[in-house]
């Protein structure tokens, strides 16, 4: 924390830290515990569960560029405030249907479906609240240690949800998740830092607003490039995903807290990979940091459908999930960081939204193909063809403007 705070943050950054922590801790529980729902209370199809992780991000792709556009000309503190809260109540709604033996799949499918819109907005306002909390030079080490949170929460949500769902059932444990939302909204509350109202012009012109965001991204072809990358990658994952649980849980019979065990050993990946890739980047610079992350990130998920027995399962999976989530982590905090130095900070909204737009056009696409490929062919043969789609994300993050990047202005 020693940089970040001594940027004078006066400690709001430790907060915004420490909230992100507790946000994104409870954010495992749901992912990891809504397809234990799925398959262990409603017993889903692999179309159902394709579907189910469709809706919860359409909204990423439909409401992401006019979210840009709307938050750009707001403060961002509130909206991440009343997200907390908003997601809070509503995962709640899960525990509460289940104990009443009243859990049907359209109530589970408007949860995902209004929790990915509510996730959009706060995750966007997040994004572009942090440039104004923290100097230029230090935001490296602060998306380090934002994206920290992802890998640890990745650790310890899975296992703990697993081991809970073992105990007392996986609606139950979305109880956890509505605390947690609960408890990053009580802290936020008390940043002091207060961003300066943006000016609201008398007449707006939207179209011309997107554009600019868009522009943003796929005019500069270093951002393009990564967008590319980011949208093949995000939609050969989901299929990934979706087909491992069905592969290990269904096909294999591995227990949840074995499942939620090998998901934990992508968040100790995550970890590592947070914890390198600040360094990584202040010595071979944007251009060669990316490449050292892209290999674990695609080529280790050809250990699952490898896996023919329990054991063997357990082994091959937890390895693949910990070096994907170290590639993964190297990449994203160092694509993460690029963007933001390279785009004028008004724009950072609407460049956070653009830049989305690819990858969650392919990620509910992804998930419907996980489904209909599960149903139609098995797990595992959706397993080795998304594994080499995976492979197949490498090519643009390696195309010469990112290769030949080193340092940009204000790295």
């Amino acid at each position: 924390m020693t940089t970040v705070e001594t940027a004078g943050t006066r400690g709001d950054f430790g907060r915004l830290w420490f909230g992100n922590a507790i946000t994104e801790f409870g954010s495992q529980v749901t992912m990891t515990a809504l397809p234990l729902i799925a398959v262990s209370v409603l017993h889903a199809s692999g179309l159902e569960m394709g579907l189910l992780q469709a809706l919860y991000t359409l909204p990423f792709l439909v409401l992401a560029l006019p979210a840009g556009v709307w938050l750009d000309l707001r403060t961002r503190r509130p909206v991440m405030i009343t997200m907390d809260l908003s997601r809070g109540a509503l995962v709640a709604t899960i525990p509460i249907a289940a104990w009443l033996d009243a859990l049907t799949w359209p109530h589970l499918y408007a949860v995902a479906l209004v929790g990915g819109a509510l996730t959009l907005l706060s995750q966007i306002a997040a994004s572009a609240y942090l440039p104004t909390l923290v100097p230029a030079e230090e935001l490296p080490v602060a998306h380090s240690r934002l994206n920290a949170n992802l890998a640890v929460s990745g650790t310890c949500g899975p296992g703990l949800t697993g081991v809970l769902a073992g105990a007392v059932g996986a609606a139950t444990t979305l109880v956890l998740d509505a605390v947690t939302y609960l408890a990053s909204a009580l802290l936020l509350s008390t940043l002091r830092h207060r961003e300066v109202a943006p000016p609201r012009p008398e007449r707006r012109d939207m179209r011309r607003e997107v554009r600019e965001g868009w522009r943003a991204v796929y005019g500069n072809a270093p951002v393009r490039c990564l967008a590319l990358h980011a949208a093949i990658y995000s939609g050969a994952l989901q299929i990934a995903m979706i087909a491992s649980v069905f592969y290990l849980l269904r096909d294999l019979g591995l227990s949840t807290g074995w499942y939620g065990l090998v998901v934990a050993a992508g968040g100790v990946g995550g970890i590592v990979g947070t914890l390198i890739a600040p360094r990584l980047v202040e010595a071979w610079g944007y251009g060669r940091a990316l490449p050292a992350g892209l290999l674990p990130a695609t080529a280790p998920f050809l250990l699952v459908p490898a896996a023919e027995t329990v054991t063997a399962a357990a082994v091959l999976s937890g390895v693949a999930f910990f070096l994907v989530g170290a590639g993964s982590c190297v990449v994203g905090t160092t694509a993460m960081t690029l963007r933001h130095v390279v785009t004028p900070r008004p724009l950072h909204a609407r460049m956070n939204a653009s830049y989305r737009l690819l990858p969650l056009a392919t990620t509910p696409a992804g998930a419907l193909v996980a489904g209909v490929l599960v149903d139609l062919f098995g797990a595992r043969v959706t397993l080795w063809a998304c594994s080499a789609l995976l492979l197949a994300a490498v090519f643009p993050a390696l195309a010469r403007p990112v290769r030949t990047l080193r340092h940009v202005a204000g790295d």
